[in-house]
């Protein structure tokens, strides 16, 4: 899977520096709130051992960080980045026999390294329809641990990094001094499970239960964007001879 997410940015990148014409380069900024949801695999889990039900339960989390956008036509940009990542869990361990029940909150860290290629709609003089495709590499840089009166909880990494398909749809505001303000909604999925977490129960001295569950790196997210205003290169040069 990562041979193929590696030759997937190789020839997105030949793609994107293939052609120049419109000769934008600008920055942005982004913050994106991340939903949970069964359709995407990102629901709750439920699971039972011995009688002690465990349950995990992905409490949505955020996505903040940097965007670069380079213009190749006038359809047609490419964008990358650099954004912090986090994802908050809780499990929850449930005693009805001792009429015990046990929560940890937890958070998996992350940064997420995207190239995508966006085509633009034009829907009116400064407004536009965006649609993009492309990879990301999502790096996790620890394990998470927690404990608590009757459990323990061990969450660590499947990897270091993974790549992942990343597509998004949104529309933009291009005004002609202000930037661009762009709102939207990406799904982001990588190629294959980012964690194992194992939790284990104490029932009694003697006695130890335990279950594991396969943290999804997928989510959902609604999209806030704003990209500073920049000349096209060419006019910048122009307009630097012309002082």
């Amino acid at each position: 899977m990562a041979k193929r997410g590696l030759l997937f940015m190789m020839i997105l990148s030949a793609a994107l520096s293939a052609a120049g014409q419109e000769n934008i380069i600008t920055a942005g900024v982004q913050f994106k709130p991340i939903f949970s949801s069964r359709y995407f695999n990102t629901g709750p889990q439920v699971a039972d051992s011995s009688g002690i039900g465990f349950e995990m339960v992905p409490n949505g989390g955020y996505c903040v960080g940097g965007l670069v956008r380079f213009g190749i036509s006038k359809r047609v940009s490419g964008e990358t980045g650099i954004n912090f990542v986090k994802r908050a869990h809780k499990l929850i361990i449930t005693d009805e026999g001792r009429g015990i029940t046990e929560e940890s909150s937890f958070s998996i860290i992350g940064y997420e390294i995207p190239l995508t290629a966006l085509v633009f709609i034009q829907l009116s003089e400064i407004t536009y329809m965006d649609v993009s495709l492309g990879l990301a590499f999502d790096f996790f840089p620890s394990n998470v641990t927690s404990n608590g009166t009757y459990f323990q909880q061990f969450t660590d990494r499947e990897s270091w990094v993974f790549p992942a398909i990343s597509g998004n749809v949104g529309y933009e505001i291009r005004t002609y001094k202000s930037g661009y303000f762009y709102i939207g909604a990406s799904y982001h999925r990588p190629f294959g499970d980012i964690y194992r977490s194992t939790a284990g129960y104490y029932v009694d001295d003697n006695y130890f239960t335990g279950q594991q569950f396969l943290l999804s790196g997928n989510y959902l997210t609604v999209d806030f964007r704003y990209f500073f205003h920049e000349d096209p290169l060419k006019k910048q040069r122009r307009d630097r001879k012309n002082r």
